[in-house]
């Protein structure tokens, strides 16, 4: 998955930022390792949202609130890890670039951002988002619930992938090499594609080939599910 160097000295100052971090230590778990918890407020404008982790857990929740709302755990071996946020022309892009780090985000978004979220190691949890959504993981579950987003896609190597959807959306697409794929629909017609290596398959919402909502589930090892909430 694409890494992006997100370590830029000064980056807090000017980008619109408004951080009120707490450092706080919570014991080691190595003779050397730390850990701080650190929130902040982002008062840009923000259109779209992009979250690399290279380890640690994503949890994103959407809600009527203005203004985006950050809280990150820090895990730490050596030097602390440093400003990993920024925003150019209203794209937020949270992470960091660290050899012996992980973090944990939880974040709140006001409606209708565009996501993308990607995790190399670590569970990514994503509640009520109505925008355009991509999710993936090297290794660890998805976990989308409310979605009424247009289209989502969600990619795991090693992983479950589970998609509930409180609307119709237009183009769904979920992809696991080792893991359960398995996406709840509201009452409709769908587009249904289903394909998996080893596992099996159930679809229990109407198929329609012309139908203008497209579902694809593949899995190479793992079951592959289309379901009618």
């Amino acid at each position: 998955m694409r890494r992006q160097n997100l370590i830029a000295a000064g980056a807090l100052l000017g980008a619109g930022l408004a951080l009120t971090a707490c450092d706080v230590r919570l014991g080691a778990i190595g003779v050397n390792d730390q850990q701080a918890v650190q929130s902040y407020d982002v008062t840009d404008k923000i259109t779209g949202l992009t979250v690399d982790s290279g380890s640690g857990d994503v949890v994103i929740n959407e809600s009527d609130r203005t203004g985006v709302h950050v809280t990150e755990t820090l895990h730490w071996h050596g030097d602390k890890p440093q400003n990993g946020h920024q925003v150019d022309g209203g794209a937020l892009t949270l992470g960091y670039r660290c050899g012996n780090c992980s973090i944990d985000y939880r974040i709140e978004i006001p409606r209708g951002l565009a996501v993308r979220a990607d995790a190399g190691s670590g569970t990514i949890t994503l509640r009520g988002l109505t925008g355009e959504t991509s999710a993936g993981t090297g290794s660890g579950d998805i976990d989308a619930r409310g979605l009424a987003g247009r289209r989502v896609t969600a990619q795991t190597g090693s992983g479950d992938v589970e998609l509930r959807f409180s609307a119709v959306p237009d183009d769904v697409d979920v992809e696991t090499g080792s893991g359960d794929g398995t996406v709840w629909v509201p009452y409709g017609s769908y587009n249904v594609k289903t394909e998996t290596g080893v596992g099996s398959k159930d679809v229990t919402v109407a198929q329609d080939p012309s139908a203008p909502h497209t579902v694809v589930v593949k899995t190479g090892s793992g079951d592959a599910k289309v379901l009618k909430n």
